[in-house]
């Protein structure tokens, strides 16, 4: 019995140990975000999902579509790439006062370069800026 109970112990700690299959990290404010992301496993494709949450007046909200965004992703070895991305504003969760967004970013992303990368989004429109109240990042990982 005390064996089972062994097993079933060494069990539990073996699974703990896993890395997650998931991670979510936010950056309240008005930006820029960054985001450090581990994409170490050369084998493994990443998901990534934005989300944010927009606060104000219906007047300021309703004529809200969407806005474009700069990414930035600066590699292990300080390379830079930059793309710009049209995040759409509809919202899916919404209150009188509140907008909740949360959009596919990239699916079936696999790196050149496994390593630890950044990901800096900033609003590209300065002159519209959108009242996010920060943005998120999630990354899942699939083998």
């Amino acid at each position: 019995m005390r064996r089972v109970g062994l097993l079933c112990t060494l069990a539990l700690l073996v699974a703990a140990c896993q890395e997650p299959f998931s991670s979510e990290s936010f950056v309240p404010g008005g930006g820029p975000y960054e985001f450090v992301l581990d994409l170490s496993d050369s084998t493994a494709a990443y998901d990534l999902d934005l989300y944010s949450r927009l606060d104000g007046d219906p007047e300021e909200l309703v004529p809200l579509q969407g806005t474009m965004l700069r990414a930035e992703w600066h590699s292990p070895s300080d390379s830079l790439f930059v793309e710009k991305v049209y995040l759409p504003l509809k919202g899916t969760c919404r209150s009188y006062y509140s907008r909740q967004i949360y959009q596919p970013y990239r699916e079936d992303v696999r790196v050149v370069e496994p390593g630890i990368w950044t990901l800096v989004i900033r609003q590209e429109d300065r002159s519209q800026l959108v009242p996010f109240r920060g943005m998120g990042l999630v990354v899942r990982k699939k083998k």
